[in-house]
């Protein structure tokens, strides 16, 4: 069993939580022009922060009429159970031995990694008709020792946070000026499936490609519709790479390219979080409107020597401590 000892959340259970958050990310970063143009129909969050109260989707609020006749049967009105999604048949994902073979490669070597050092730029597009007319720049640093210790520090214009998680104590340097030390510790595989804090739009992905010894076929091949291969080509014209593509049961679709080495590391990772936007309801788009995530893996580094220094926070000068994470929400509220 990977680090953690976690299996893969059912996607198909939980839904209506992470598009609702992948929602609202996205309309709060909307270009003006679509804002003017086109209904908002979900409630835009003031702050980023606000991702992490819980949103409820259009699907999840029913009326009391539209729930009562469900909950009724067509034959002698007793009232039914409603369905675990977890009890409904999973169809099986179209991924060949090819594709399995081609990518194995490079989650063993996660896998098995005693510690990481990654670098990503991160850049959020949004397209319009073929032409990007708003794109917007982050970065993630992340570094980790296996079983448990890591640090994921993400950098945008509106946010600066960084986790800090040692085997002993966890801390989430909010912002550089205000800290939460969490309960107990993370686990890193179930880090990688939720963090306590928003670390960007859609961070499972690079978290599963970036964490030693989680394993990475949880998250890009569980879940999944379909993954196959591509092509061969060289990436950017000059890294022989193998490019990937796949598409997860919420409709979200990514392409993943890998180098071709004996030590395979990622190259870049897009993700295209359109159809699952439409498919959530929240937020009416344009017929030729796309928003695509790109992490570019600019440094990718096993089994290094990483100081414990990297997982323990040391709060600067006048840093304000909060109890919880509520409580910093709650002294964020306008």
């Amino acid at each position: 069993m990977p680090n953690g000892g976690t299996d893969r959340p059912n996607r198909a259970k939980y839904p209506s939580r992470l598009s609702a958050i992948a929602s609202q990310f996205v309309i709060s970063n909307l270009d003006y022009r679509i804002r003017f143009a086109f209904r908002i129909v979900l409630f835009v969050p003031a702050t980023l922060f606000a991702f992490a109260a819980p949103v409820c989707t259009a699907q999840e609020k029913e009326s009391p009429k539209t729930a009562a006749a469900d909950s009724e049967s067509s034959g002698d009105g007793e009232k039914s159970a409603p369905a675990d999604p977890d009890d409904q048949p999973q169809e099986e994902p179209n991924i060949d031995a090819e594709t399995v073979k081609a990518i194995e490669p490079l989650f063993s070597r996660i896998r098995d990694a005693k510690s990481t050092r990654v670098s990503i730029d991160v850049a959020e597009e949004t397209i319009i008709g073929g032409a990007i007319i708003s794109s917007k720049t982050s970065s993630y640093q992340i570094a980790s020792t296996a079983p448990q210790q890591f640090t994921v520090y993400f950098k945008s214009d509106q946010q600066r946070t960084r986790i800090y998680n040692s085997d002993t104590k966890a801390t989430i340097a909010i912002t550089p000026s205000a800290f939460c030390h969490l309960p107990e510790p993370l686990a890193m595989q179930s880090g990688v499936f939720e963090l306590p804090f928003p670390m960007g739009p859609y961070p499972e992905p690079v978290l599963a490609l970036s964490l030693a010894g989680v394993d990475p076929q949880l998250s890009l091949l569980s879940g999944v519709k379909s993954v196959e291969v591509v092509d061969r080509d060289p990436f950017r014209g000059d890294t022989p790479a193998i490019h990937f593509f796949g598409i997860q049961d919420d409709d979200v679709k990514w392409q993943l390219w890998v180098s071709q080495a004996p030590k395979p590391m990622p190259l870049r990772l897009l993700v295209d979080l359109t159809d699952m936007l439409r498919a959530n309801g929240s937020v009416e788009l344009p017929e030729d409107y796309q928003f695509v995530l790109r992490f570019d893996f600019k440094s990718w580094s096993t089994d290094l020597d990483n100081s414990e220094k990297l997982y323990s926070y040391t709060p600067i000068k006048d840093a304000k401590e909060f109890a919880s994470l509520q409580e910093y929400f709650d002294a964020a509220k306008p």
